[in-house]
């Protein structure tokens, strides 16, 4: 299965497109880069309502098709009640208790678009691509003790569809508002196989709703 060691690129500079005829005038192994905020809704009971920052970066590799190349990572801490136990492998003096649980959800994502003018100063485009993520949570009773939970020790395959827009609010600068909205489904397997189940929250599929938010620089 995939494992993406991802992580290391988390601090990474990637690009979003629009201005394709400067970056023709003026050639670059990046035509644009950007940053961005992100807010996730979803269903998960682990990941209801993320929330991180990313960075991307996003070629034209022909007329009006986008390749664009992204690496997000989100966080989210909930409360509820859950199981704790003593001993875990035979599972002694268990009792359900209060806990908190933080989940990092990160991933390298890459996508293909279709894009279109709109005006001047706007492109809309619309595409989609695969993700490659990591989900690291820690589940935890008020004291300290860990919580009953199936951490994942692999990579997760995603699915992805996306409508995004740039806009360029200052004529002649090279910074653009991106912003946009993703579907992603995620095909987590940390799937329990013990008798009885261990908690596995990260089983099966999820879908995560994302909007996005941020600024790019043109070169």
């Amino acid at each position: 299965m995939l494992k993406p060691a991802f992580s290391i690129l988390a601090v990474a500079i990637l690009m979003s497109l629009h201005c394709a005829p400067a970056a023709a005038q003026n050639p670059s192994l990046f035509q644009e880069l950007g940053i961005f905020f992100v807010g996730t809704r979803s269903d998960h009971v682990e990941l209801p309502s993320p929330m991180g920052v990313g960075a991307f970066a996003r070629w034209q590799i022909a007329d009006g098709w986008l390749l664009r190349m992204s690496y997000q990572r989100s966080k989210e801490e909930t409360s509820k009640i859950g199981t704790v136990c003593d001993v875990y492998s035979q599972r002694i003096n268990c009792r359900p208790e209060p806990t908190e649980t933080t989940v990092t959800l990160s991933g390298f994502r890459t996508s293909l678009a279709r894009a279109v003018r709109v005006g001047s100063m706007a492109e809309i485009s619309l595409g989609g691509g695969l993700s490659f993520n990591t989900v690291k949570p820690k589940a935890f009773d008020l004291t300290g003790w860990t919580a009953d939970m199936l951490v994942p020790n692999a990579g997760h395959l995603g699915y992805l569809a996306s409508l995004s827009a740039t806009l360029a609010p200052l004529r002649g600068a090279p910074v653009l508002l991106v912003g946009g909205y993703t579907h992603h489904w995620v095909d987590f397997h940390g799937c329990s196989g013990e008798d009885p189940p261990q908690y596995d929250p990260f089983c099966g599929w999820g879908i995560l709703k994302e909007m996005e938010l941020g600024l790019s620089y043109v070169f």
